[in-house]
């Protein structure tokens, strides 16, 4: 730009150019332009290479994704096996215990409760247990209330019988339990 001044300058002033200056101005303007030229060369590799990256960034995504839903839709397929293992284990005593030539009812009642405490094991080690609710404060997260009586030892809206045992799944509901509330006399008149 400043060149451009100088050169109106002169022809302002009426002096003419000489074939030096115009050569060296052109001279310098052939610089520059080959100056922007390598400059463009160079963004234009660099805007390549960043659009190949974006590419290859893209597929791996893509393969990621891919991945990623095959592994949920495996996890949900086979997810359990532990778990599955565990129940096995209790079903191979029940076998047992059915195909036993027990001699008395007591002895069979004894093998029955030995594989319960087993099944109740397993359950707790897979983060499944028994919400205890008996003598406790209603409370409708945990339970839903099948029927009410009236009692006198108990103020209102206490459990007073589980009739299903709800369970936990680790810290969530699994299923809740169905129960009978307590209400008062009063209630009633």
């Amino acid at each position: 730009m400043m060149q451009e001044e100088e050169k109106l300058s002169e022809e302002t002033l009426g002096e003419k150019p000489t074939e030096e200056k115009v050569l060296g101005q052109l001279e310098e303007e052939e610089k520059r332009l080959k100056e922007l030229e390598e400059r463009l060369t160079k963004l234009e590799n660099i805007a390549r290479v960043a659009n190949q990256r974006l590419v290859e960034l893209q597929r791996e995504y893509e393969l990621l994704k891919e991945r990623y839903r095959r592994d949920i839709e495996e996890f949900r397929k086979y997810g359990h096996d532990r778990f599955a293992l565990d129940v096995l284990e209790v079903l191979d005593n029940l076998e047992r215990a059915l195909e036993s030539k027990a001699e008395s009812v007591q002895a069979l009642r004894s093998g029955i409760e030995l594989i319960y405490r087993q099944f109740l094991s397993v359950l707790e080690k897979h983060g499944i247990r028994a919400i205890e609710l008996e003598g406790k404060e209603f409370d409708p997260n945990l339970a839903e209330a099948v029927d009410r009586e009236p009692s006198l030892d108990y103020p209102p809206n206490t459990v007073l019988r589980t009739l299903r045992k709800g369970y936990y799944l680790h810290d969530r509901v699994l299923r809740p339990a169905r129960v009978v509330v307590s209400y008062s006399e009063e209630e009633i008149t």
